[in-house]
């Protein structure tokens, strides 16, 4: 399917839904006077309108930084007390997260199924066109993450750094060896790396192992009626909401180190499936045990 017109309207349309929200939202958030606690680098903690302000600066942060790597988000947890209007804004503002993440999707499905230098011109193409219309500086990823909210006040909230996440993608020894060949086939460990795969069957499986950066984890816990507890866990690229009555204190909850702790290394697991020596260093590939 070609790029159309009407596909670059959709996203257009749906980046103008995204900011009307957002603005909507921002200007909800922007009356509040309930308690907010954001982590502070400083000594002293946030004031309410301080910590207020930077709430409203990362919920409404969609643009790549000058002085930043374009693959990283801007991420900050914590707790930021919502009435019922703040929370509906919230919630329609993560519909749109949506639709505009649908937009795009359906987009870059269409550019797959072209030709490969077809592709590369309209790529330029749209590049100009998204940026003849004020997005091409967009960081998507800080578009379409949603503003993570409560459906009722918790008991307690507990904060902790994850930071052993991974992600491990599936592929065959074929596709590792067309990944090879991509690279510079020049180069003395890359020719090793290519005669080391050579005797495998091409449809032999391998993992593709990327080590996530820390994020920051929000345990969270309710008491119920009955005296047990009901318990959600999520990550917390941004503050989260939760309602609050005036006057009211936020959930019992803990602050962090404003840096994740140094990676321990930990124990390989004997059950493992993935062998822990990559198979193809330059790629991060490994064997599957047999």
């Amino acid at each position: 399917m070609a790029i159309t017109p009407a596909l670059l309207t959709n996203i257009v349309d749906a980046f103008e839904q995204l900011t009307e929200s957002l603005l909507t939202f921002d200007k909800q958030l922007s009356k509040s006077h309930l308690a907010i606690s954001l982590p502070s680098k400083e000594l002293d903690a946030f004031t309410q309108q301080q910590a207020l302000e930077q709430a409203r600066y990362y919920y409404s942060n969609i643009w790549h930084s000058d002085d930043t790597d374009g693959r990283r988000t801007q991420s900050c947890y914590g707790l930021v007390g919502a009435n019922r209007e703040t929370l509906e804004a919230a919630a329609k503002l993560n519909t749109v997260k949506d639709k505009l993440r649908t937009s795009v999707g359906l987009l870059q499905k269409s550019e797959l199924n072209t030709a490969s230098e077809q592709l590369h011109q309209r790529s330029k193409t749209l590049a100009i066109t998204l940026n003849n219309q004020g997005l091409g500086r967009i960081h998507l990823k800080q578009c379409y993450r949603h503003i993570p909210l409560l459906d009722s006040t918790p008991h307690n909230v507990r904060f902790s750094w994850y930071n052993s996440g991974r992600s491990i993608k599936k592929l065959s020894a074929e596709n590792a060896m067309q990944m090879l060949l991509k690279l510079d086939t020049s180069q003395p460990h890359v020719v090793r790396q290519i005669e080391k795969l050579s005797p495998l069957h091409k449809s032999t499986k391998m993992a593709q192992i990327q080590t996530q950066v820390p994020v920051v984890r929000a345990n969270i816990a309710w008491k119920t009626d009955d005296n047990n507890w009901r318990r959600l866990a999520k990550n917390c690229p941004l503050p989260i909401l939760t309602p609050l009555l005036d006057e009211a204190e936020l959930p019992e909850h803990n602050l962090l180190t404003s840096t994740a702790p140094t990676l321990r290394n930990r124990a390989q697991r004997s059950d493992s499936l993935i062998d822990p020596e990559p198979f193809l260093p330059s790629l991060r590939i490994h064997l599957y045990r047999k």
